[in-house]
């Protein structure tokens, strides 16, 4: 539902760029504008879109840009969805009347302004989920530790250890580099 007053009352023109002499709304691009018919049609000239593209190897001689019909902004906007329900109809890519055409395949929520086969950001993992181990781990620090009781540890992933066993891994890196003795009794040393 449009609710601006302007968009409610300023009239929009549904417009077919096609070859000329070719009729058929099925073929050729369907668009709205405010603007005139031949400003818009430069603009799609001079556009990188495919429209574009389509445009400048045709040239301006064969082709042609004609008014459809003309309404509020909420009326263009459905009678272009209905000339264009889908995309890539004729020359146009998007599906027409700013219509949400492509869904989420986990959730199935609407996806503007994209291509099939992407999922939402809320269903893209972007973060490790709990308990996920991610593929480097135990590549990193390589470290000896002995506890206070005298037992030899050579953990793979440093940090999950000293997390494991309530220890801050900054301090036992000092006490490897030799700059402080122990950390609560613990003992450190680089593993080559």
């Amino acid at each position: 539902m449009i609710t601006s007053f302007k968009a409610q009352t300023r009239l929009y023109k549904v417009y077919h760029i096609r070859i000329k002499g070719n009729t058929d709304l099925r073929e050729g691009y369907i668009g709205i504008t405010r603007r005139s018919l031949p400003y818009r049609l430069g603009q799609h000239f001079n556009s990188k879109r495919p429209v574009g593209t389509i445009l400048r190897n045709l040239g301006r001689e064969a082709v042609e840009i004609v008014e459809v019909t003309r309404g509020y902004k909420e009326y263009a906007l459905n009678v272009e969805y209905i000339l264009r329900p889908s995309m890539h109809e004729g020359w146009n890519v998007r599906a027409g009347g700013d219509a949400f055409t492509v869904v989420c395949p986990q959730c199935g929520k609407y996806l503007p302004n994209r291509k099939t086969g992407t999922i939402c950001a809320d269903c893209q993992q972007t973060k490790f989920s709990k308990g996920h181990i991610p593929h480097n781990a135990g590549m990193g620090e390589r470290y000896t530790l002995i506890s206070p009781e005298g037992t030899i540890y050579n953990p793979e992933v440093f940090t999950r250890f000293c997390k494991e066993n309530n220890l801050t891994p900054q301090n036992l890196r000092k006490v490897a580099k030799g700059t402080r003795k122990n950390h609560k009794g613990w003992l450190c040393t680089y593993r080559i």
